[in-house]
């Protein structure tokens, strides 16, 4: 959401703000302080008020400055790396953070710049710009050193609790407490301020008549340039009129709103600081990259606040596990980047990310439901691996999305090895663009035939991959990398507009009104726009819905959960017939299998090829079939590879098959002269 903003206050810290500093009415600039005119390399701040930002970046910037700025009023904040031009034609770097905030009744954009050789202004120079805001601000402020004593108190403080300056400076903060509180409440106070670097609530003060009123607080930290506590400030305001919009912008630039932790924008200043520690102090550190794991079905699922109270949980978690000197900062999202400090080798930091699998191992209990929630975490180490900042966060977040694939709630240590398969996935991705571009995704199809009659009654649309190059490529070899690169909706569409041109020649040639079986994965099935596009090809093209048959791997429906149950029953209702792939490779619950809207049980291949040499397979086999009766559903074989597996299937009451002991995937004109010979069933 966005920010409302006290004009007084917030001018005054903008204009002395040692950090440059825009004000966008999106593409326009509305206003600047004396620091980006500076930066900018302006003489005066009306050669920037009024122009074009697209005047003032570099050309390849202006592709992605539209989203930029829609993701920042959508959203409230985003970040962006700028190239700029200064009048002198000189080039200027900049990591730029945007957040929007309420002026009146406009919506304008606030652009704070980091001059990529810059860390931003130190503590010292911080507490200077704040006392320049705290003298003339009419809410009450204090600033305390990490012993508790007084420091400095504004004159609205003064009058609120009845002392003099000259009383309070050099005084412990204890003057001011009240009865009301014990001291495990101030400790948890200062827990938060030394995990978080921030607190917030109510607190009952003595003032010096005795008197003791409820006020609300704004507790910051300000730490030196090695990252340790120097002073604390609190903004005070009466309970009727608690909205600090000074502090408010502060929690915004630094701090998520959702968790209180640092987030992306501190994190980047806090890395250089610790790493310049390190380099002195001859002393390594850890950092961790964290995703949830099936966060996101559970967040649609149980709605956004539940998913949001999840999130509170998880860092709370996360910081009752770590020491006071790690940082916890989320990036957005399930996202979360731990720094771990003192290492002494892997074993050590491994531990640590054992303690934050093992804090997530309780449910997570919200509005009276129960969510379990794990992590992958990726780790890199400095200076083993890196000593940039940016490069060590994408080295976690390279391991974090190996220990995804090694199937969840892991830990991965970056090596070599893992940016060379970066590499190769983005060759891969690139490629995969430029074979969409060149239409060379095409289906094969591999016929469902009735071994009784030899009928062939469907078949499976398969994605093949015909590359100028290398000419077929299996989709083992792409589609992971499709769906990572969110390229595999283009790609399935591509595919299935090739598949709704061939039922067309199938009907017009051969008279033959197949039902065809195509694979979506759980992402594209949770997707309602996706199958909303489905039936819009469909219904251009003059085919029905029920000629295809969606198939969704019983993995996908296990990662999916709930969700994804609601969706199948959508699917059914948009006329599409339902198969559940790889039956029996997942163990799904038979009380979940019975409300599933399912038309058809595909046994997994493992078991067809199994079976001679483990007879156990044939036990599987035989029960799958007739749990397919008792619940009325249709089964098929697939991985039928010779003639003893077709008997067996048959014998049992398994009669639709596929495999090669009957046809390998056909491009679209050998399966139509397959039709052309083989009978097939209306």
């Amino acid at each position: 959401m966005g920010q409302s903003r006290n004009n007084s206050q917030f001018d005054t810290f903008f204009e002395t703000s040692a950090q440059p500093m825009l004000l966008l009415d999106l593409v326009r600039i509305k206003s600047a302080n004396i620091a980006a005119v500076q930066l900018l390399g302006c003489e005066h701040v009306d050669c920037l008020l009024e122009t074009n930002l697209r005047d003032w970046l570099k050309p390849d910037d202006h592709g992605g400055l539209e989203t930029t700025l829609i993701e920042t009023l959508n959203t409230g904040q985003s970040k962006s790396r700028w190239s700029w031009l200064t009048p002198q034609k000189h080039p200027v770097e900049t990591e730029s953070y945007l957040t929007r905030i309420e002026s009146d009744d406009d919506i304008l954009l606030h652009c704070a710049l980091q001059h990529l050789d810059e860390f931003g202004p130190s503590a010292r120079v911080q507490l200077q710009l704040y006392q320049q805001m705290f003298d003339g601000s009419t809410e009450a402020i204090i600033i305390t050193d990490v012993n508790e004593r007084i420091l400095y108190a504004n004159r609205a403080f003064s009058e609120m609790l009845g002392y003099s300056l000259t009383e309070l400076v050099g005084a412990n903060i204890r003057l001011m407490r009240s009865s009301k509180h014990d001291e495990t409440f101030f400790s948890q106070i200062q827990k938060s301020l030394k995990s978080k670097g921030f607190w917030s609530g109510d607190i009952w003060d003595r003032s010096r008549n005795g008197q003791e009123l409820p006020r609300h607080v704004r507790l910051s930290t300000i730490v030196d340039e090695f990252r340790r506590p120097r002073y604390f400030v609190g903004v005070y305001t009466e309970i009727d009129t608690r909205e600090s919009r000074m502090l408010q912008l502060q929690e915004m630039a630094y701090h998520d709103d959702l968790t209180g932790l640092p987030n992306r924008a501190l994190l980047m200043q806090l890395l250089p600081h610790h790493i310049s520690q390190c380099k002195r102090s001859d002393a390594g550190f850890a950092l961790m990259f964290l995703d949830l794991d099936k966060f996101k079905p559970i967040n649609d699922s149980m709605g956004h606040d539940a998913g949001d109270e999840i999130l509170k949980q998880v860092a709370d978690r996360f910081c009752t596990v770590l020491r006071n000197s790690d940082t916890v900062a989320r990036l957005g999202g399930d996202e979360f980047v731990i720094l771990v400090t003192d290492v002494s080798g892997a074993a050590s930091v491994s531990g640590v990310a054992e303690k934050l699998h093992r804090c997530l191992d309780q449910p997570f209990l919200v509005k009276g439901q129960s969510a379990k929630i794990s992590t992958s975490i990726g780790i890199s180490l400095f200076p083993d691996n890196s000593k940039e900042p940016e490069t060590l966060i994408n080295q976690a977040d390279i391991a974090m999305y190996r220990a995804k694939k090694r199937g969840q709630n892991q830990h991965v240590f970056y090596s070599e090895d893992l940016n060379q398969e970066v590499v190769r996935f983005k060759q891969i991705e690139m490629e995969i663009r430029d074979g969409l571009i060149r239409q060379e995704f095409v289906p094969y199809y591999q016929p469902q035939v009735d071994s009784r009659s030899g009928e062939i009654v469907g078949v499976e649309c398969l994605a093949r991959w015909l590359h100028k190059d290398r000419g077929v490529v299996s989709p083992i070899d792409f589609i992971a990398v499709a769906e990572k690169s969110g390229l595999i909706q283009e790609m399935f569409m591509q595919v299935l507009a090739k598949a709704i041109g061939d039922i067309g020649d199938w009907k017009k040639h051969y008279d033959a009104d197949i039902q065809v079986s195509v694979n979506i994965s759980g992402s594209q099935f949770c997707d309602q726009h996706n199958i909303e596009q489905m039936s819009a090809m469909l219904r251009d093209s003059g085919v029905n819905p029920d000629k295809f048959k969606t198939e969704i791997t019983e993995s996908s429906l296990m990662d999916n959960g709930q969700y994804l149950l609601e969706r199948l029953s959508w699917v059914k209702t948009a006329g599409f017939s339902i198969a559940l792939d790889h039956f029996g490779s997942g163990y799904s619950s038979l009380r979940q299998l019975q409300n599933l809207p399912l038309d058809t049980l595909k046994i997994d291949s493992s078991f067809i090829t199994g079976m001679t040499s483990q007879p156990r397979d044939k036990v599987i086999i035989k029960a799958i079939i007739q749990l397919s009766k008792t619940l009325d559903i249709d089964v098929v074989a697939q991985g039928v590879e010779d003639a003893d597996q077709a008997d067996f299937l048959t014998q049992n009451g398994c009669h639709v098959m596929q495999g090669y002991h009957f046809s390998h995937p056909l491009p679209a004109e050998d399966f139509a002269r397959l039709l052309a010979t083989k009978q097939f069933s209306e």
